[in-house]
């Protein structure tokens, strides 16, 4: 074994990723697209964008492949979670991909809801009943569009979707699957009662299978597309969520990590499934099968950034530059302005789909820099709230990794240690999901023994340590005190309400 392909398929592109088995980047190959958002709460992406760019991506891969006179001994899949896509009997797409972040699916949560109620579909599925997840959506297509939902063979998530492209096999995993709503946390397998009251039966969802398995192999027809050998093993590595928990070293108690992309995802690791009392967190299978991750999603972050860089500064490699260098000249706290950071609603701790995000506490004197620097706090204090909620159930989290596009920012990071009031290590690795779904696969073909001993091989950097100042301790506690009040205010006030019908 020499050689792992890795494709990690996100939500703003899709990579392939060559590597060899110490976790050395040979090649990169990545193609970029977007999802549609829309004015009604839909989020939709056309499911050819993924096929075009797996072809595009594999065709790059295969031709430095072979111009390097090298094999690969496998491709392993990792991949976004808890989007929808119905598929016919051909495997052809019926209706765009509905989106994890789409919110369109309230009525369906609220019928699940009245099934079952909160606590005993948190208790069976880890999960709340939310748009964020699977079934809904799959509900509201049998509902909404009958005619599609009829047609569809398969309903089935952006993971499984390229596994069918290069093997023609539906498979899924246990980390995708319980981000359905429908795969019971704690046996790992698929809840009748979860099946029986959403109405989406068992012959419309793809067969599970653990993390690390082996769905097929490469078939014919996208070999020949792409100039890859036929029968190369396909290994499902697991939600890029989870990957990415392997190559942060989250394999053991203590540990947690924080993933910033386009939204956050904050992770600690389990030996048994954890509930919080209130049903904020989640609990969702760990890319290490038979183990548990303890998890909270916040839907935007990553974005929120990107958003305002596109929006109000130049274009051009120099705007992040820029955007940066401003947030670092804004004093801790923003000179008073606040960023709440759910612009496509809340998922935790609050789990509001209605809530929007806003700046508080602007005045005549308010520059730029200052919305830059409330930008970067205001994702961080909703991380720390998160772990706080986390380390409930997990205590003694001494360490939290940091991941993802921003935390190339030494600021940010500083930042997060100090709301954190914890150490923040962030690893030489800007690619954790791919490194993660190669420890993943590397496990299972049996080139290392376990997660620890492919993550001391692969991801053997010492990681840059960031500790909290105690003065800026001081003051990011008294700005997470008023970052909940003015969420709770909003929400006492009803001024969600007011504003989510357009006049």
């Amino acid at each position: 074994m020499e050689h792992i392909l890795v494709l990690d398929v996100g939500t703003s592109s899709l990579k392939a990723m060559l590597y060899d088995i110490t976790g050395k980047l040979l090649n990169r190959a990545s193609h970029e697209y977007h999802s549609d958002f829309f004015s009604n709460n839909h989020v939709e992406q056309n499911p050819l964008t993924w096929q075009d760019s797996l072809i595009i991506t594999l065709k790059k891969s295969s031709n430095f492949i072979r111009d390097n006179n090298l094999s690969i001994d496998a491709i392993v899949v990792t991949s976004q979670r808890a989007s929808v896509i119905p598929v016919d009997h051909a495997g052809e797409t019926l209706h765009p991909a509905i989106m994890w972040q789409d919110r369109r699916s309230m009525a369906q949560c609220d019928q699940l809801l009245g099934e079952l109620g909160l606590e005993e579909i948190y208790r069976r599925t880890g999960l709340r009943a939310n748009p964020y997840f699977s079934v809904p959506k799959m509900m509201w297509l049998k509902d909404e569009r009958p005619e599609i939902y009829k047609k569809a063979e398969k309903l089935i998530g952006v993971q499984d979707y390229v596994v069918k492209l290069l093997t023609g096999v539906y498979v899924t995993d246990w980390t995708q699957a319980c981000r359905t709503l429908l795969m019971n946390i704690n046996t790992f397998q698929w809840d009748e009662d979860m099946v029986r009251i959403s109405g989406i039966p068992l012959s419309k969802l793809p067969e599970l299978c653990p993390p690390g398995a082996q769905a097929g192999l490469l078939e014919s027809g996208i070999a020949g597309l792409t100039g890859l050998k036929t029968g190369i093993p396909v290994i499902i590595g697991g939600g890029d969520q989870q990957c990415a928990a392997l190559a942060l070293n989250i394999l053991r108690p203590g540990y947690a990590e924080a993933n910033t992309g386009t939204g956050s995802f904050v992770i600690a690791y389990s030996e048994a499934p954890q509930f919080d009392a209130q049903s904020r967190t989640l609990c969702s299978a760990a890319a290490i099968p038979g183990k548990w991750i303890v998890e909270a999603g916040i839907f935007n972050t990553g974005s929120i950034h990107r958003w305002f860089r596109e929006q109000f500064y130049p274009e051009g490699e120099k705007s992040y530059e820029i955007i940066n260098k401003e947030a670092a000249e804004s004093p801790v706290g923003a000179n008073g302005v606040m960023m709440l950071s759910h612009f496509e609603g809340s998922a935790a701790p609050y789990w509001n789909p209605l809530a929007k995000g806003m700046f508080l506490n602007l005045s005549l004197g308010t520059q730029r820099r200052d919305f830059t620097r409330a930008i970067l706090e205001g994702i961080s204090l909703e991380i720390a709230h998160n772990l706080s909620l986390i380390e409930n159930l997990v205590p003694e989290m001494s360490t939290v990794s940091v991941a993802g596009g921003l935390v190339a920012f030494d600021l940010f990071n500083q930042i997060q240690a100090d709301c954190f009031n914890k150490r923040v290590i962030r690893y030489d690795n800007s690619e954790a999901s791919s490194l993660g779904a190669l420890m993943s696969a590397a496990v299972s073909l049996g080139i290392y023994q376990d997660h620890a001993a492919a993550f001391q091989a692969i991801c053997p950097n010492q990681p840059i340590v960031f500790q909290p100042d105690p003065v800026n301790v001081d003051k990011y506690r008294i700005l997470f005190k008023r970052k909940d009040e003015l969420y709770q205010s909003l929400h006492r006030c009803g001024i969600y309400e007011l504003f989510s019908n357009p006049l």
